[in-house]
């Protein structure tokens, strides 16, 4: 965990299926399953009227992003959705709601904000109802929620020193600047991702950031301190962007879950004051914004799903399954994230190698092997480890994700310049940049 940066969670779940050798596609059946789970709790539990529940989960992050992208994000609607049923009940029965936050705390760090905000809100209805409850009630609560925050520690303990560990983790530069970036820069961003999926018309933009604002305007009237913590979370997450890795569009849509959320739970404690006018307003607003986000992630789907490969790595594995033979053995540098993304396309009895991790791979691994430089002596190591007649090939990723402010800048290609002078490394073939994620591969062959 110190090395990767993530919660432990979601590699449980997946490490039976991979120490199994189960299909790669294994893990999105996993996240489609569990995407599932949560759109028929939706279904079947929401306090919205049918046709709202219908197109809620018709949105772009439950149709999409997290049941298809296989990625830890698809547990936070399952935990959202969890904190959300077992709200009504917490004084009564605390610990399923508690252990739905500790659920929410393992799945990503862009959402501890939320689990904060809830915890102390927890917190001070426990204080504020403590002189109306019987000392067995108190105790019972307040035992629970020390579970929890013991459970949340020894959750966040091994991810200490994650911050030097990570190459891919950014945390230096002028701290003001990032803070202004967080409030000014970071909120755009988030409404665009969330609603208009890159579309390039700025009016389509302009309106739903109005609409979002009138929205906000109705609904702080009604209930101010859950638009305050509707911000606080956001502003966490803003945070986490400025100044550790930057927005996807996975991280952006766990924003529409908070939402869910509050909006959930007010369900509980409906405003009576509010007019019959301004309530079909606000019912309006959600349904356009709604509509919005499920035709823009129609469109996203149309236009780069079904019109671009995910990621070249598909082109890659192609040449490798045309052009290479069994037995022969790929090299890797630093990034092997990366190329392990090839290895499901790769049909042949080729073996993949981590130079600077001296190991096999079929899989990232993060530790302290996992090295960001790479040097020409580790190529020359080679020829200690390899015999000469060994078909040998080494790949590069030419990564174009912006995955972090002051990410290490790697070495990798000016020592393939170097090889290929040297004659140690020759050009066989290049992904072109066409895929969805840009990212674009190089392949060479290594003579030692």
């Amino acid at each position: 965990m110190k090395y990767e940066g993530h919660f432990l969670l979601w590699y449980i779940i997946l490490m039976p299926f991979a120490k199994l050798g189960f299909p790669y596609v294994t893990a999105n059946i996993i996240s489609w399953i569990i995407t599932g789970l949560s759109v028929w709790l939706i279904l079947d539990k929401a306090p919205f009227k049918f046709y709202k529940r219908v197109m809620l989960i018709f949105t772009f992050p439950l149709l999409y992003l997290f049941p298809i992208i296989s990625r830890c994000y698809c547990l936070i609607p399952l935990a959202i959705v969890l904190m959300c049923i077992f709200y009504k009940d917490r004084k009564e029965k605390p610990l399923r709601y508690l252990f739905s936050i500790v659920l929410l705390a393992n799945t990503h760090v862009i959402m501890l904000g939320m689990v904060g905000i809830v915890l102390l809100e927890y917190i001070w209805e426990i204080y504020k109802d403590s002189k109306g409850i019987s000392v067995k009630d108190k105790k019972r609560r307040v035992n629970c929620l020390a579970i929890t925050i013991i459970l949340l520690i020894i959750t966040m303990l091994p991810l200490i020193g994650c911050l030097n560990t990570n190459q891919d983790i950014g945390t230096k530069n002028n701290w003001v600047l990032k803070v202004l970036i967080a409030i000014f820069y970071y909120p755009w961003i988030l409404i665009m991702q969330i609603f208009s999926f890159f579309m390039s018309d700025i009016t389509m933009i302009s309106l739903v950031f109005i609409m979002a604002l009138i929205l906000m305007f109705y609904e702080i009237k009604n209930c101010p301190f859950t638009y305050l913590k509707v911000f606080l979370c956001v502003m966490w997450q803003c945070l986490i962007y400025s100044f550790i890795y930057s927005s996807s569009l996975q991280r952006a849509s766990t924003i529409i879950l908070i939402l869910l959320y509050f909006k959930w739970i007010n369900t509980f404690k409906e405003n009576k004051q509010i007019k019959i006018i301004e309530k079909r307003i606000l019912n309006l607003f959600w349904i356009v914004l709604v509509i919005i986000n499920i035709l823009g992630g129609i469109l996203y789907i149309a236009t780069y799903e079904i019109s671009y490969h995910s990621s070249n790595a598909y082109q890659m594995g192609n040449y490798i399954n045309t052009n290479l033979s069994d037995g022969s053995i790929i090299l890797n540098g630093p990034r092997v994230e990366f190329t392990s993304s090839i290895i499901p396309y790769v049909k042949k009895d080729i073996k993949f190698y981590h130079i600077t991790g001296n190991r096999y791979f079929s899989y990232a691994i993060w530790d302290n092997q996992n090295k960001s430089d790479i040097e020409l002596e580790d190529i020359k190591e080679l020829s200690n480890i390899f015999e000469k007649d060994q078909k040998l090939y080494y790949i590069y990723c030419n990564d174009k994700f912006d995955v972090g402010k002051e990410a290490i800048e790697y070495n990798e290609m000016d020592l393939i310049e170097e090889c290929i002078e040297k004659g140690i490394l020759k050009m066989l073939y290049s992904t072109e940049d066409e895929s969805l994620h840009l990212e674009s591969y190089v392949i060479y062959e290594v003579n030692l």
